[in-house]
């Protein structure tokens, strides 16, 4: 096997037909010449290792600790929702209000100066 100065492969003449192959290839691609010289081809990589140990199954939590979290989160929501309840209520109340008191105040307003409402008699007014 000839090799360059560097170690790389070359190309070399097949002995039996003279045709130009690798000196790596392990035979020649023209007539079938088996290169004698060639290097053996490097072992294939070992398979990977089993794993170690099987993954642990899955631990399922208690039935007292799911009645636990469901109260606790029940809960939760409850108390959310009668804040959201009472904050909803408490608007509700303030719109009726004030739709309430602009009401009292047109009413107030279309009184007019006609329609008051007078402690003196009416013959005292000048009306017969």
């Amino acid at each position: 096997m000839r090799l360059n100065s560097e170690g790389d492969t070359m190309l070399i003449s097949c002995p039996e037909c003279a045709g130009k192959l690798s000196s790596l290839a392990p035979s020649c691609p023209h007539c079938g010449y088996v290169n004698k010289t060639a290097p053996a081809p490097a072992p294939a990589a070992p398979p990977p290792p089993p794993p170690a140990a099987p993954l642990p199954e899955l631990i399922l939590p208690s039935d007292q600790a799911v009645r636990k979290a469901s109260r606790q989160i029940w809960g939760e929501w409850v108390h959310s929702s009668v804040w959201r309840f009472f904050a909803g209520a408490v608007i509700l109340l303030i719109a009726l209000g004030l739709i309430v008191l602009v009401f009292l105040i047109a009413l107030r307003l279309n009184d007019g100066p006609g329609r008051r409402s007078d402690s003196r008699p009416a013959a005292s007014r000048g009306t017969a």
